[in-house]
């Protein structure tokens, strides 16, 4: 394999003053975007935010329009590993407390109008309505039956369990879960209203039953309930007559619930056990600490010091926690790579011709990049899915083989011979500019040299992205399915869509798979798959994972591709 250069291609940096002042609208997008990009992956340093911060729903439009938009990985020169669990020896974890750490700060800990990035803090007083297992199927959570009634996937049915209460005592019945929908609706903030778009009405059916009413298809319900985007986070009707109230507290039915006596809002937070809890056994310490660590580096040291036994990992601290002997699951999660945008040649003609496309990603040694970014070939990635998800077929990724001879001669045959100059986008955020840099310098070896610009901050970036300046621009898309990857990607109001681009073919076998039964819509996720392949809509290049530490004597995080890397976090338990 060729050697990764990472500083191939023309750079024009572009970034604002430190010194301008941030307007609160600024302030809170910002902090959005890059929680959504350390919580995915866990890149770059957090702020520290005193107090709770009031989300204003300005851009919201723009920045968090898909349910499962990410925007960074975070990528080093040193040597990774991708993914699995490193299990170590030792005997249980006997302590009756246990610390979590991550680099993530909530604005609010009301998880109706937050963000996916905020959930292995939800989680410890949230249980979700369903739970995502690591093969990808879903079990029972506070709803024991769930699914579409009927053909074509616009009614579904949700029945919680019996005997179900809220840490502040309400009753959880089907009164209760209807109020959480339509107060869900309404907001006008945070990812989880978004997802819930295609629901026009919530009725109770019976004591624990309530249907949705879609006017529209839409397959991925179950999965919005579940842990990984927090759509089923049920909140005391008492307390959502009080909103205000759950900026810093929480009234969830989860096993803990938050001891604001021993909180500091954007430094440590204290769960206790819900004494209403409907699962005791699940209850696996006396009291939880969320911890929020700034430094990357730190939060290793930390766990090495005994005063953090669990954390969201990060891609620059992989190796040093593998050397430290902690446990670590690190599964792919989300594209990363250029997204080729412009494919009807408005900005960069060049990029209308689906053979260039192609021709890209044919000259695009992703094993390489992988080994020399990640330190794992395994990560490597041509498709619109991950191994273990519906979408996924081994067999795509012997579509786009490295083999530059055959992306010159396709380039020539489309009439660019001696190449073409594209300009493109990058983020210094997490280091995405090395990836672009390092698809730049495979790509000037076939003639297609690589005009930088780099934005700094999450805002500016997506302002750049959306302006229709740029034919193309690094990108960062968790895969879960391909409904989620329809919202903000295939979607032409999407925002990873700036050039609003339309295929009849695609749109075809989206309405199709809308109204597929679960068997059917397996098959129809490859066909859009293997579409968006073929007409080359990007140029994949590795599946970027998500990281999790854990300290010698635990276990419970099953976090893996089929279940978005989110796991269940309240699984967390001695092993035995």
């Amino acid at each position: 394999m060729d050697e990764v250069q990472v500083n191939g291609a023309d750079e024009t940096v572009s970034t604002r003053s430190s010194s301008r002042a941030t307007s609160p609208v600024d302030k809170t997008t910002n902090q959005r975007l890059s929680a959504r990009i350390r919580s995915f992956f866990a890149g770059g340093s957090p702020g520290r935010v005193e107090g709770t911060l009031k989300p204003t729903p300005a851009r919201r439009g723009t920045v968090l329009a898909a349910g499962v938009m990410v925007l960074g990985i975070a990528v080093t020169g040193c040597s990774t590993s991708g993914g699995g669990t490193t299990t170590t020896t030792g005997k249980p974890y006997d302590a009756d407390t246990v610390t979590f750490a991550t680099s993530v700060v909530p604005p609010s800990l009301n998880p109706a109008i937050g963000d996916p990035a905020y959930s292995p803090l939800y989680q410890w007083a949230y249980d979700p309505l369903v739970i995502m297992k690591g093969d990808g199927t879903f079990t029972a959570g506070l709803a024991e039956k769930w699914g579409y009634v009927g053909e074509g996937n616009k009614s579904y049915e949700l029945t919680l369990r019996q005997d179900l209460t809220f840490s502040d005592g309400t009753a959880l019945d089907a009164a209760a879960l209807k109020k959480n929908l339509d107060y869900l609706r309404a907001q006008t903030l945070g990812t989880p209203s978004t997802l819930l778009a295609s629901v026009q009405t919530v009725e109770v059916m019976d004591p624990l039953t309530v249907r949705l009413t879609l006017s529209r298809p839409d397959p991925g319900l179950t999965f919005y309930f579940a842990q990984a985007f927090g759509a089923g986070y049920l909140i005391s009707p008492a307390s959502l007559d009080n909103p205000a109230s759950l900026d810093t507290a929480t009234a969830g039915a989860g096993p803990y619930m938050l001891d604001a006596a021993q909180t500091v809002a954007g430094d440590h937070y204290t769960f206790v056990k819900n004494p209403k809890y409907w699962s005791p056994e699940r209850q696996h310490f006396n009291t939880v600490t969320v911890r929020v660590i700034a430094n990357p580096s730190s939060t290793v040291q930390a766990m090495q010091a005994g005063q953090v036994q669990a954390a969201l990992g990060d891609a620059t601290t992989l190796p040093a926690a593998r050397a430290a002997g902690l446990q670590v699951v690190a599964p792919p999660q989300a594209l990363s790579g250029i997204n080729l945008a412009d494919r009807e040649g408005k900005v960069s003609k060049p990029l209308s011709d689906v053979r260039v496309r192609q021709a890209l990603n044919m000259a695009v040694d992703r094993k390489a990049i992988a080994k020399a970014l990640y330190g794992s070939e395994d990560l490597a990635l041509s498709q619109y899915a991950l191994d273990g998800q519906a979408a996924y077929d081994k067999d795509f990724n012997e579509k786009y083989k490295y083999d530059p001879d055959a992306a010159k001669a396709l380039l020539a045959e489309a009439g660019y011979k001696d190449g073409f100059t594209l300009p493109v986008l990058t983020t210094s955020l997490a280091g995405l500019d090395k990836l672009t840099q390092a698809v730049g310098g495979q790509l000037e070896q076939v003639g297609v040299k690589l005009e930088l610009t780099t934005q700094a901050s999450a805002p500016d970036y997506f302002t750049a992205m959306v302006s229709g300046k740029y034919p193309a621009a690094v990108i960062g898309y968790g895969l879960a399915d391909m409904n989620t990857l329809y919202s903000g990607f295939v979607n032409p109001a999407g925002p990873f869509n700036w050039f609003k681009t339309v295929d009849p073919k695609l749109d075809e076998l989206y309405n199709q798979y809308r109204v597929a039964d679960e068997k059917s819509g397996a098959a129809l996720q490859q066909q859009i798959n293997e579409r968006l392949m073929d007409q080359a809509w990007t140029i994949p290049v590795v599946g970027a994972p998500l990281s999790y530490y854990l300290a010698s004597g635990l276990t419970g995080f099953d976090a893996t591709s089929a279940n978005a890397g989110v796991p269940l976090v309240t699984d967390l338990r001695p092993t035995e």
